[in-house]
């Protein structure tokens, strides 16, 4: 098959800037490649080629001011059996029309905003949508009935290789490097958050939740590893407000800003236990795949499709009153206090990933649907 994967246009593939979408694109791309012709249409970076092939995947980039017309041209001098776009139900009907003879699947990794609700014609125009939860795709077929009969939740994943178990030799090496690197000892309980540092994403409550941990745990520290935005170290109110909330815990709570992507399997081997704590309707975070794969217990929000993968009481806990920093700290005192407990959670956690969470089988479930298609 000849399949084409249009990145979303609000970051570079591979992901130098980071970026759910591009992450996934840039793992799986290459599983394909090993029996089809595959090329992904990405924005352009400094750090990156215009046009390149690796791991047998063509790359080709445009500037983000003309990104779509320019991808729109190069399609419509090639054939393909496959388009799969991520994130811009928009451009399949332009689409359809440059390439009557592909099939289009489109890639939804958030909830419509309310222009693409009322340009509904777009995933009329889809011949298969997938959804990286069930609660994007119940959420879809509110907004659009006739999505019903050809909509298709598709778990991500990680990559098992990148990511060491805590209890892996690698993982105690990083573990040992990460803690050094921050001034955290090597026996203090860490919680570890991992996110952009936005309202919506939840990190003042795990601040304010930390007050509660250190009367219970004194040695209990919070690692916060994320920047506003992707490759951003900017400072902003919301950063101003956590710096000085988190202020009267002194070393309890550190922040790291900006992480590149391949550094991060290095910060979760670093960790005892794994938070998100999400305030908005999360279509489910990659993070809850990162923790699984380092062998980590997670205390999750039910906030959209995040509590998907969480098995209450078994992986970890899944917390309904969202906006009580005490709830945290009740599941964080109890996973650190019964260190058997979360170590078993921890160890399900990668069971998990090594069954399921994984980019083959990722690639696997793609080419199912391709080929149900043509």
């Amino acid at each position: 098959m000849k399949i084409a994967l249009i990145s979303s246009d609000r970051g570079p593939c591979p992901p130098v800037k980071g970026g759910a979408i591009q992450l996934l694109i840039s793992r799986v791309a290459p599983i394909l490649a090993k029996e089809h012709e595959v090329t992904v249409y990405s924005i352009t970076d400094p750090a990156l080629k215009d046009k390149e092939t690796v791991k047998g995947v063509k790359y080709i980039r445009y500037p983000t001011e003309t990104f779509f017309d320019e991808v729109s041209s190069h399609i419509s001098r090639k054939s393909y059996d496959i388009i799969q776009t991520f994130n811009r139900p928009g451009w399949i009907t332009k689409l359809r029309k440059i390439s009557p003879q592909s099939k289009f699947v489109l890639s939804l990794h958030n909830l419509l905003n309310d222009s693409e609700k009322h340009g509904s014609f777009s995933l009329r125009d889809a011949d298969q949508i997938m959804t990286v939860s069930q609660f994007v795709a119940k959420e879809t077929i509110k907004d659009y009935p006739a999505a019903k009969g050809k909509i298709q939740p598709i778990y991500t994943g990680v990559d098992l290789q990148e990511y060491a178990p805590v209890w892996s030799e690698k993982g105690k090496q990083w573990r040992r490097q990460i803690r050094k690197e921050y001034g955290i000892k090597a026996k203090d309980p860490l919680i570890l958050f991992v996110s952009r540092l936005v309202p919506y994403k939840g990190c003042h409550h795990l601040v304010h939740a930390m007050r509660k941990i250190v009367q219970h745990v004194p040695r209990a520290t919070l690692l916060v590893v994320g920047s506003k935005w992707y490759a951003d170290d900017k400072k902003d109110k919301y950063w101003n407000y956590l710096q000085k909330r988190a202020k009267p815990l002194k070393k309890r709570i550190v922040f790291t800003s900006y992480v590149p992507v391949d550094d991060i399997p290095r910060y979760f081997a670093a960790a005892d236990l794994f938070i998100c704590a999400s305030q908005w309707k999360e279509p489910l975070a990659r993070v809850h795949y990162e923790a699984m794969a380092a062998g980590l217990p997670i205390i999750t929000t039910k906030r959209g499709g995040n509590g998907e993968v969480v098995h209450e009481g078994k992986t970890g806990y899944i917390i309904k009153d969202y906006k009580n920093p005490k709830v945290y700290a009740k599941h964080a005192i109890r996973l650190i206090k019964q260190p058997l407990r979360a170590r078993l959670m921890g160890r399900l956690n990668r069971k998990l990933a090594a069954e399921t969470y994984h980019f083959d089988r990722v690639s696997q479930d793609w080419l199912k649907l391709y080929h149900s298609l043509i």
